[in-house]
This record gives C-alpha cells, sequence and structure tokens, in this order.
C-alpha cells in the first residue's frame, strides 16, 4: 500500500517547524541571559558588546521560561512530525502540527491543514 501524501509533507513541515522552535528557544534563552549579563556589567563599567539593552518589563528568568517553553514545544512539534511521517497516532500528529503553528508559523498552518484533512488515512493504517 502506497502512503498518502499529505500526512508525509505534514510531517516534514512539522520537523522543521519544531526544528525553528528549538533553535529559537536556546538562542532565546542564551541570548537574553548574556545581555542580562552584560547589562549588568555594563553598570560597573564594562562594554555592551553589541548587544541591546534589556527592556525593563523583562525579569530575570524570563527568557531562560520563554526559552524552554519554546523547546519543549518544539519537541512536540518534531515527535508529532515523526507520527505523522509514519501515518500512526493522529491525535500526536494533530497535537505535534498545533506545536508547529506555534513555533513556525505558516509551515506549522500548512501542517495542521494537512493533518486535519487526512484524518481518514491515519485511520486505515
Amino acid at each position: 500500500m502506497e502512503k498518502p501524501w499529505m500526512p508525509v509533507v505534514a510531517g516534514i513541515l512539522d520537523i522543521i517547524s519544531g526544528s525553528a522552535g528549538v533553535v529559537m528557544g536556546l538562542f532565546m534563552a542564551l541570548h537574553l541571559n548574556a545581555a542580562r549579563v552584560v547589562q549588568g556589567a555594563q553598570k560597573f563599567g564594562g562594554h555592551p558588546g553589541g548587544l541591546p539593552a534589556m527592556p525593563p518589563f523583562f525579569f530575570p528568568g524570563m527568557g531562560t521560561a520563554i526559552g524552554i517553553a519554546l523547546i519543549v514545544i518544539g519537541v512536540l512539534a518534531i515527535v508529532g512530525g515523526i507520527f505523522s511521517l509514519r501515518v500512526k497516532a493522529w491525535g500526536l500528529a494533530l497535537a505535534g502540527a498545533i506545536g508547529g503553528v506555534i513555533t513556525g508559523r505558516l509551515l506549522g498552518v500548512l501542517a495542521l491543514i494537512f493533518v486535519v484533512l487526512s484524518r481518514k488515512d491515519f485511520q486505515k493504517a
């Protein structure tokens, strides 16, 4: 039996958007913490190193918390993409596509559309 194309494309898009979410989460956690450290060093006469000043509404662990949340959602999108590629567990593939919407926006929306439209293909497998 030939694999249907929509879940496979949705899985690929989910994996791409989930990977982007993991990279964004790592960047956010590491960059915002580095900017906070540099900003603190700047108060004592240090050079900012080209990093922008932190907005006043950021609390010290906010970058890490948002970064970890993006990493978790990105991993969910990757796992959902793998299940979508295998055309198994429609619910998990749907959850991964929703995670892809959060992390990858356009690619996630396309993956979500393909997963929803291919529900009957998951039920056959």
